[in-house]
């Protein structure tokens, strides 16, 4: 149940939101059915609502770190046009559906910004309510669902009312009960219902309907096959969203203005065609209509014909009705009547009519106001549709006798139009709203259609244009023009959606792009975010390691981007953490190394000192007294471990004040030469038992030289001392000192135990002692030759030792400049 609750009405609302906005703008004339009459105006304008909320709800839920005000910006855009969408199309037309739909969305959209269920989604419980409703509203009133809009679903009303119903009510039970496999089939029964429900409305071209019922089937589907919520993080997610918006969102708004601009256009030139033919065929009839009534007018006051019909002439008169008939494309028929409405002079063409035609309108306009006339529409003697052109003709001033055309209804209407085949063309007589003449071949003489869409008034101008809804809920464009000098009117209808239809197409082309746009947006930001990803998740695998694991084999940086110059300073990094670490251990190492030699060495000298002391005074308490020479023995023995503790103190001292920049130098005029000879002595002096002497070999003459006296006597008992120390007692030590360009060189070389080459140059290192130095253990701290070093250093010298390897001995070089001023503190 954990994954289900989370499925949110939310998701359905925007969806919803971004089809009907998709519609309405891209495709504007699909809502051409009655039921959209009220909004239809403002479609568009709805519409960019719908879209522009709908998409804002989607940035807000797929960027949830952003502020909830921009959350709360689209939901409440969409709820107002939700909400004049369900008053304009359910409430006032009386839709029950929608009526119970929408107001159950807007809870359950509400209802999931709650506290309590800002985490959880309520479309199940939306879904179990809606079923729930329809399946009651089915069952109790299943004659609205005869209606136009779900004519298809009446048959099977009862049925698809129960489903409802029990799809509803086992949701419900499955959703209290919390059994997961019941919610599944219920949420599969109702989502093949709303299926059906949506292809009914379809069916009827309600659009809208059609996809609020589509989108919720579809959350259905999804509810059945989500088995775990997806996570909205990672670098593939952050791409899919960025490429979708990048994507999509500025071909749909750019499809927008195209689609706007391309409707605007042939709008107005839809408006302008409906103009023209309008006034194509007011232009037609209203020159029919002036020569019939000029020719009448000529012959009717033509001197011979009137002398003709004072006389009751019949040649004369027969002869002026028969020219009036054989008039190519005017008269069909032509008659003179007297003064009582008997035919002087019948049709040629409709054959011998002796009826009294008084009652006739045209005649007794003519006999009423002395003026020419147009008869309103009728069926004459013989059956055919007529209207008939009349005018007076004075014979005298007793009688007035009256010549009239006729033109056939039938013949009006086979005249071609001017207009387009796409459309409709009526003339109708303004009088009574007779049918004149129909392109589509309507019935004559009955009421024109076009009154039925928008009633007279709306036509009673002299021009212009409105729209209208046919019986089939068809949009038309009405476009109107009353004829000059003839009291009819010509109107000119066209349906909207057939002459919109190539924006359609190119909106359904748009909109399709964007979805293929979207798709491949889905398809490159996986394709690229696997292998970002992969390349990252490497990359954090190795920051994971850093410490923990051996560094041997770095991150494999692959291309020339970000990323693989992102990897190249990783394992850079990473080198250089490896170094340190092991600089760190051998550092830690040679400190452990350190404390046990000093414990060692600082423990040497102490035991005998101690062990001595002890005597002295055990010697003391006893009251017994040492001779002299075993006295100056003993004394001696604890000069010397005296001397050896401070030795090591003086190093340690020594270290601090190197590490710490407190190492200076007090430089004086020093003879080299007499002060290596002043050490040897010394080291040749202490040690006694060695067998074979230390070799001095001195320059011919002094060097003298700007060094600090004391250092330098160090550096020689260091160096000396340590060759004494790595050597055997029979082993030869030489000293060599000698001018070397503007300083000295000092040598000290042994035959001892000598240095492998590999550790030559960690020598001078604080500690550090070789392997073979280690296993030999000769006493010491390991800081002699790092202090030499230093001294060395500060004196701008250089010191280096060579050896051929392990028991070739070892040589020690340092060179001292004579004139360069020594270095003071720092490191």
């Amino acid at each position: 149940m954990g994954i289900l609750e989370r499925v949110r009405v939310e998701w359905a609302a925007a969806t919803f939101g971004l089809l009907v906005g998709v519609t309405m703008v891209y495709v504007p004339y699909e809502f051409v059915i009655s039921l959209y009459q009220i909004i239809y105006p403002h479609i568009r304008l709805l519409g960019a609502v719908f879209l522009v909320s709908s998409a804002t709800m989607v940035a807000a839920m797929l960027y949830p770190d952003w502020p909830s005000w921009v959350g709360w910006l689209g939901r409440g855009a969409f709820l107002g046009a939700i909400a004049v969408y369900w008053w304009t199309v359910t409430i006032l037309p009386r839709g029950m559906t929608g009526a119970l739909l929408y107001p159950l969305m807007v809870a359950g959209l509400l209802g999931e910004t709650l506290p309590r269920w800002r985490d959880r989604g309520l479309f199940l419980p939306f879904l179990a309510s809606l079923a729930l409703a329809f399946g009651g509203l089915m069952l109790l009133d299943p004659r609205y669902f005869g209606q136009a809009l779900f004519a298809a679903l009446q048959p099977v009303v009862l049925p698809v009312g129960l489903l409802y119903l029990g799809g509803g009510l086992l949701l419900f039970i499955a959703l209290v009960r919390r059994w997961c496999g019941l919610v599944r089939l219920a949420v599969g029964v109702l989502g093949v219902l709303f299926v059906y429900l949506g292809f009914v409305l379809a069916s009827s071209r309600s659009w809208a309907g059609m996809e609020i019922y589509l989108v919720i089937a579809a959350e259905c589907l999804l509810a059945l096959v989500l088995r775990r919520m997806p996570q909205p993080s990672g670098v593939r997610w952050r791409l899919f969203r960025g490429m979708a918006f990048a994507s999509v969102l500025p071909i749909l708004g750019l499809g927008a203005i195209v689609s706007v601009l391309a409707q605007k256009a042939i709008e107005r030139e839809l408006r302008g065609n409906a103009r023209q033919a309008v006034a194509a065929e007011v232009a037609w009839l209203e020159q029919t209509a002036s020569m019939a009534r000029a020719m009448l007018l000529t012959h009717s006051e033509d001197p011979a014909f009137l002398a003709g019909v004072r006389a009751r002439e019949p040649i004369v008169m027969q002869s002026r009705v028969a020219m009036l008939e054989h008039q190519p494309g005017l008269f069909d028929a032509a008659w003179l009547l007297d003064s009582t409405g008997d035919p002087l002079v019948p049709s040629f063409r409709l054959g011998p009519v002796h009826a009294n035609l008084a009652h006739r309108d045209y005649f007794q306009l003519v006999q009423r106001d002395g003026q020419p006339s147009l008869s309103l529409p009728y069926i004459n003697a013989v059956g055919l549709p007529f209207v008939a052109f009349a005018v007076p003709v004075d014979a005298d001033l007793l009688r007035r006798d009256v010549l009239a055309g006729g033109i056939s209804l039938v013949r009006l209407g086979l005249q071609p139009t001017l207009a387009s085949r796409s459309y409709h063309v009526q003339l109708f007589d303004q009088r009574d709203g007779s049918l004149l003449r129909d392109t589509e071949h309507g019935d004559v003489l009955t009421r024109a259609k076009v009154l039925s869409l928008v009633g007279e008034g709306a036509l009673s101008t002299p021009e212009g244009m409105t729209e209208a809804f046919d019986p089939s809920g068809r949009r038309l464009l009405i476009a109107h023009g009353q004829v000059p000098g003839a009291p009819w009117t010509v109107a000119v209808t066209t349906p909207l959606r057939e002459a919109f239809a190539p924006v359609t197409r190119l909106s359904a082309l748009v909109v399709g792009i964007a979805v293929l746009a979207g798709a491949i947006a889905l398809l490159l930001s996986q394709w690229v975010g696997r292998d970002v990803a992969q390349r990252l998740e490497v990359l954090r695998d190795g920051f994971t390691g850093l410490g923990t694991l051996p560094l041997d084999h770095p991150v494999p940086a692959r291309g020339d981007d970000e990323l693989a110059q992102l990897t190249s300073g990783f394992n850079e990094m990473a080198a250089r953490i490896d170094r340190t670490q092991k600089e760190l251990r051998e550092a830690i190492a040679i400190r452990d190394q350190f404390l046990s030699i000093a414990s060692h060495e600082l423990r040497t000298p102490l035991t005998p000192l101690k062990a001595t002391v002890d005597l002295l005074l055990r010697k003391a308490d006893a009251g017994q007294g040492l001779d002299p020479e075993k006295q100056r023995a003993t004394l001696e023995r604890l000069r010397r471990q005296v001397e050896r503790l401070t030795r090591l103190v003086n190093d340690m001292l020594d270290v601090a004040r190197i590490q710490s920049g407190r190492f200076s130098l007090k430089p004086s005029p020093v003879d080299l030469c007499a002060l290596a000879r002043e050490v040897v002595d010394r080291t040749q002096h202490a040690q006694r038992d060695r067998s074979a002497p230390i070799q001095l070999t001195l320059a011919t003459e002094s060097l003298v030289g700007q060094w600090d006296e004391q250092r330098l006597d160090q550096l020689l008992t260091n160096l000396i001392e340590n060759a004494v120390r790595y050597s055997p007692p029979d082993a030869p030590i030489q000293v060599r000192v000698r001018p070397e360009g503007s300083g000295a060189l000092l040598e000290v070389e042994d035959r001892g135990i000598g240095i492998p080459p590999e550790n030559l140059s960690h020598l001078f290192m604080p500690f550090y002692r070789a392997p073979n130095a280690a296993k030999h253990y000769a006493g010491g701290l390991g800081l002699g030759l790092s202090i030499c070093r230093e001294i060395v250093e500060r004196h701008h010298g250089t010191l280096r030792a060579t050896s051929a390897g392990v028991g070739q001995g070892t040589c020690f070089s340092a060179f001292l400049p004579k004139t360069v001023a020594p270095k003071e503190g720092g490191s």
